[in-house]
């Protein structure tokens, strides 16, 4: 599962409507059940930096390779027999504002 936020709409929200206990209890629960296997959340864009190449010589740039209105804010790693389950569980996500949750199966899985 990847999370994908709002960065305006997410910046906008209180504390309160972040909900980052209800969101912590959530990844505890999973974590506990044995179905969460990795994830985390990630650093703002603005502490990115991009590697592409230029025949050959690799170029370093501070900061997120585009422009964008959603940035990707973290990661989960579910271990579950289908994406049917997959979307049932993150269905359950704590929060509904300046979130989307896209889930995608790992290839080769």
């Amino acid at each position: 599962m990847v999370i994908v936020k709002s960065d305006s709409e997410w910046e906008a929200l209180t504390d309160a409507e972040r909900n980052f206990d209800a969101i912590v209890d959530w990844w505890t629960a999973l974590r506990a059940r044995g179905i969460v296997t990795a994830g985390a959340q990630l650093s703002p864009p603005r502490t990115a930096a991009t590697v592409s190449w230029d025949r050959g010589e690799a170029i370093v740039t501070d900061g997120p390779y585009v422009e964008a209105k959603e940035t990707v804010g973290g990661f989960g790693i579910l271990d579950v027999h289908s994406l049917a389950e997959a979307i049932g569980i993150v269905r359950t996500w704590p929060t509904t504002t300046g979130i989307r949750i896209e889930v995608r199966p790992i290839e080769g899985s």
